[in-house]
């Protein structure tokens, strides 16, 4: 699809320039300059843009950029540490072309912004493999954060990987040492790695971070490694943390003092440092990362969907500790709907009888300010107004609030409500368009998940033959655990 002309001004019925602390403005125009909001005026007679509602644009604080859904390879809805097995049956997709798709699906939703943990255990193409994933980004149009993946121990559970291998079938351990166990590169090689991956790609649209899978994948002097690089360079370290209870019963037998506390003490624990899920937190947890600047990022359509629980955000709350949310490549229903998480997660987490209570405000402070710096390192996010990056997504309000009597109720509470994919209309991030009128702007999206259908599924053969041996993988971590296995302590 063909470049369309960027329009120096937006106009909308409605705005919401300031999400959660106000109401909607009326007959808005809002002028692009360099990337930023220059001007904004309301109550104007502007030409344009009757039925629309204007916002920022939403960020995705945590996911990995899948192309395909979990399902499409046989990863069922299960419990984490056997739902994680699954993943190692994903079909072979280009890395431009899954994050293509991945993007694409993003934007449609009104997404600006994303994180991309980047999973791959594949250390000889990673910076091959992030050109390409920083190509698909600026060829759809958002931001990504990239997070270079870090890991030397514990790939397959939580326990030392020759234990977990040696309680397999006899059969099977050929294929699994083949296929998912690597040798890892010398530390300081490892962690200079995600400085020359920000050489090759990081710019005002791109911010590369260091991405540890969690505590427990890396050993002490990688951990160490990573605190030490990020302190010297100011680059952020995004890390899973704490997501299930077998990690909890982890970390209490490997750090009795408190995992938190050893993370401060590695050099983690800072404003720079985020930790996806973070379920298990307890109050001395919580207490230090409000007192170090440490921000979680939220996965309620991920946490329910294995089982793990909800995040105790009102605990976060009492504590100052900031968060956002992100879809963790696992929406309610896979429609990568990030307005559905957002509405799910408000009202699961803002029942009227706790205290202290999320407020719409606190909300949508958190959803986008402290969202955009998780995934950009950089506040100044989160409201329509001139010097603020100008990333909006256009809703359809004259679809979403056909049947809503004039006067009765402000626009904003429709979209808190109703706001969903299918109003998504236009999208602008740095000023530039995105999606026009419900399609991509720079990306044939169809002819995307067409080819990527077709590459996954040419790979099916393959697969059924692999599934009889994941399915057993499986059943061994099932019985690793049940055996405690992951409360012997191996570090």
């Amino acid at each position: 699809m063909a470049d369309q002309p960027n329009p120096p001004v937006l106009n909308a019925e409605f705005a919401w320039l300031r999400p959660g602390h106000e109401a909607s403005s009326q007959a808005v125009g809002i002028t692009f300059a360099d990337g930023t909001i220059s001007k904004v005026e309301t109550d104007q007679a502007i030409s344009g843009g009757k039925g629309l509602f204007a916002m920022p644009a939403l960020v995705n604080a945590h996911d990995h950029a899948r192309g395909l859904h979990h399902l499409a390879f046989g990863a069922r809805d299960e419990p984490f540490e056997t739902w994680r097995g699954a993943l190692y049956a994903q079909p072979r997709i280009d890395p431009y072309l899954n994050a293509l798709y991945a993007f694409s699906r993003m934007a449609l939703a009104g997404i600006g912004t994303t994180l991309c943990v980047y999973s791959s255990i594949k250390t000889d193409r990673l910076i091959e493999d992030a050109v390409a994933i920083a190509r698909a980004a600026r060829d759809v149009g958002i931001r990504v954060g990239f997070v270079v993946p870090l890991r030397n121990q514990c790939t397959m559970a939580l326990g030392d990987d020759q234990l977990t291998l040696s309680m397999h079938d006899r059969g099977d351990q050929d294929t699994i040492r083949s296929t998912w166990l690597n040798d890892w590169p010398a530390v300081e090689d490892y962690v200079s790695l995600v400085g020359e991956v920000a050489a090759h790609i990081e710019n005002d649209m791109i911010a590369v971070q260091y991405g540890p899978n969690s505590p427990h994948a890396c050993d002490p002097a990688l951990t160490r490694a990573i605190g030490e690089r990020s302190a010297k360079d100011g680059r952020r370290i995004h890390t899973h943390f704490l997501e299930s209870e077998p990690q909890h019963q982890w970390a209490k037998a490997h750090y009795p003092n408190g995992l938190v506390r050893h993370l401060k003490e590695v050099g983690w624990l800072s404003e720079r440092l985020t930790t996806a899920h973070g379920i298990w937190l307890d109050e001395t947890d919580l207490a230090l990362m409000a007192e170090a600047g440490t921000t979680v990022a939220i996965n309620t359509s991920s946490n329910l969907r294995v089982f793990s629980g909800l995040s105790p955000v009102d605990r976060y709350l009492a504590h100052g500790v900031g968060f956002a949310f992100g879809m963790d490549s696992f929406s309610l229903d896979d429609d990568d709907d990030m307005f559905r998480e957002l509405k799910l997660s408000y009202w699961l987490h803002s029942p009227a009888h706790r205290h202290p209570r999320l407020t719409l405000d606190r909300f949508y402070d958190e959803a986008l300010n402290t969202g955009f710096r998780i995934v950009m390192n950089r506040d100044g996010y989160g409201r329509i107004e001139p010097g603020s990056p100008a990333d909006l997504v256009v809703l359809d309000y004259a679809k979403m609030g056909r049947d809503v009597i004039e006067g009765m109720i402000d626009p904003s509470d429709v979209v808190l409500t109703r706001a969903c994919n299918r109003y998504v209309r236009d999208l602008f991030v740095a000023g530039k368009q995105v999606v026009a009128e419900g399609r991509l702007v720079n990306v044939d999206f169809e002819a995307v998940e067409d080819e990527i259908f077709a590459a996954s599924k040419a790979q099916g053969e393959r697969m059924r033959a692999l599934q009889p041996v994941l399915r057993r993988h499986q059943q061994t971590l099932a019985r690793f655990y049940q055996a405690g296995n992951h409360r012997r302590r191996t570090v």
